[in-house]
């Protein structure tokens, strides 16, 4: 899933920064906030993450932090993936 996620994840989160330029880099500590992800497309964003993962993130996972940076909100998804994925296997 390594490198696969993190692309993947990124290509969703592109479509909801309205700020960032087409092709230019997102940094795992880039300010997702100064590039355009307000509340509203915070919940856009988990809504077609889930869909393109295949998962819900429990809401227990989800704060303001979760939606931070590139770095949070991949720290958020991975042990969910991680854990559906196992669980996948294992049935």
């Amino acid at each position: 899933m390594g490198e696969n996620f993190s692309e993947k994840l990124r290509s969703v989160l592109r479509r909801h920064l309205r700020f960032l330029e087409p092709g230019a880099p997102l940094p795992d500590d880039a300010a997702l906030g100064v590039l355009g992800l307000d509340s509203m497309a915070a919940v856009n964003l988990l809504v077609d993450l889930e869909e393109a993962f295949g998962v819900q993130i429990p809401d227990d996972l989800l704060s303001a932090e979760t939606f931070e940076t590139v770095r949070s909100l991949e720290s958020t998804f991975r042990p969910v993936l991680d854990v559906a994925s196992s669980r996948d296997r294992s049935s």
